[in-house]
């Protein structure tokens, strides 16, 4: 006889456990979720300071920019031209060849000029 998965003692480790109900099942699957989002780390004086002045450059010198910011757990990259920020709301509007993007300015995690991204 060929032993199988339910042959008595072939199975020894999962054999209490071969159903698990779905309320087992979501809770799982909602760790192993939040185990993948990426949580930015905070980011010091200097970088914010020249995040500001990319920002700026943007606007005043209509120059290109990639912003990388976080969404829904996820680092996202976006390039275009900063079209305007508004520091009443924490927020940013930025436009590019194809779309527009409104991000918050807590969610940006870095941003570098598109010179400096063409390069890499």
């Amino acid at each position: 006889m060929n032993p199988n998965k339910l042959t008595p003692g072939y199975n020894i480790m999962w054999e209490s456990s071969r159903m698990m109900l779905p309320e087992h099942r979501e809770q799982l699957l909602f760790q192993k979720r939040k185990k993948k989002e990426y949580t930015p780390l905070p980011l010091s004086a200097d970088q914010l300071e020249e995040m500001n002045f990319l920002m700026t450059q943007s606007i005043t010198e209509d120059q290109a920019i990639c912003i990388t910011y976080v969404s829904s757990g996820m680092k996202t990259q976006f390039w275009g031209w900063v079209k305007s920020i508004h520091y009443e709301t924490q927020r940013m509007k930025m436009v590019n060849d194809e779309d527009v993007l409104d991000v918050s300015l807590q969610q940006i995690v870095s941003i570098e000029s598109k010179a400096d991204y063409l390069d890499e």
